[in-house]
């Protein structure tokens, strides 16, 4: 019965697909490419790991990093609002188990 229900036949998927129903239960495959996710979710990491710590253009004088007050409250904010938002993905889903995220 439930094989039956996971092996649809191509064109039964397709008439599902004109009614704006599709169903991707990922038997066969997915979509997408895990490791090329990780990859470009590493590199996005590490840009903003080096927009935040100014790497682009390093000085060993400290003194820039004082220079302008609001630039450094924007890097302390976006670095919290990161914490905040990580630290929420992880205990969200201990917190509302009825709901699926």
């Amino acid at each position: 019965m439930m094989i039956g229900k996971l092996l649809r036949s191509p064109a039964r998927e397709y008439n599902d697909a004109e009614k704006g129903r599709v169903h991707d239960n990922e038997v066969e495959g997915v979509a997408y490419s895990y490791s090329f996710f990780h990859f470009i979710f590493c590199l996005a990491s590490l840009y903003v790991m080096m927009t935040l710590t100014s790497w682009y253009k390093p000085d060993s004088d400290l003194t820039h990093l004082n220079a302008n007050m609001a630039s450094v409250w924007v890097k302390i904010i976006s670095s919290w609002l990161c914490v905040g938002l990580y630290g929420w993905t992880l205990v969200a889903p201990a917190l509302f188990p009825d709901r699926e995220f």
